[in-house]
């Protein structure tokens, strides 16, 4: 179990240089990151050089080091955009959620998961890989300090709202395999073969999955 902390997510990310106080300054920055998001999308992470973003968001070289330090500074406001973006889709996700069967509702979380996953990995695996706690969307504006804690007040209770469908005397060990066991399986999909994450059958098998741990129920009679 992890300890707890209050740290954020996004306080593990590494930081900028500072942080624009003024109107024009965080229109700079907005620029910049919006920049190397462009840069990302299109060219590729190796693309993404001061020299480069400077050209695609007129910002001059100087003006991106005061804010940015380095590289990984930039690719981590990008992120923090998309992750906030996301923590609004979220929301409007699990509203659509209610009054669906529990199969029909683990199908779109968890498709939901694999397309952050996937669009997290593909603007630059190599930091998507090393961030990967940080870059957690559930936990990203949640008041939760631990994963645990965020599986205890998120799956548990889904769980318990599908009570007439949950076959198991171990609803905790249902909700830790469901909010940690196949988001690590999603996470080492996309970082091992995304083509195949992106497929059906994925999708099909990580439900199968869900559905199977919260049908298990002990043999009282076994020792």
């Amino acid at each position: 179990m992890e300890s707890r902390t209050t740290q954020l997510p996004k306080d593990q990310l590494p930081q900028p240089r500072k942080l624009p106080v003024q109107t024009r300054s965080k229109a700079l920055v907005d620029a910049i990151a919006e920049a190397c998001l462009r840069i990302l999308d299109k060219e590729g992470e190796e693309a993404l050089t001061v020299n480069r973003i400077a050209e695609v968001s007129g910002a001059t070289v100087g003006s991106i080091y005061q804010y940015f330090p380095n590289k990984e500074s930039m690719i981590a406001a990008v992120y923090e955009r998309l992750l906030d973006q996301e923590s609004v889709q979220l929301y409007q996700m699990r509203e659509q959620l209610h009054g669906l069967p529990l199969h029909a509702a683990l199908r779109q979380i968890f498709a939901n998961m694999i397309r952050v996953e996937l669009r997290l990995h593909g603007l630059s695996p190599s930091f998507h890989a090393r961030y990967r706690s940080a870059l957690h969307l559930g936990l990203w504006h949640a008041p939760q300090a631990s994963t645990q804690e965020f599986i205890n007040t998120t799956w548990l209770p889904l769980l318990q709202i599908y009570a007439d469908e949950v076959q198991t005397d171990q609803p905790e060990l249902a909700a830790y395999l469901l909010g940690k066991g196949l988001r690590e399986i999603i996470h080492n999909a996309v970082q091992d073969m995304p083509e195949q994450a992106r497929s059906h059958a994925f999708l099909d098998a990580l439900v199968t999955m869900a559905l199977s741990c919260t049908q298990t129920k002990r043999d009282p009679q076994a020792a």
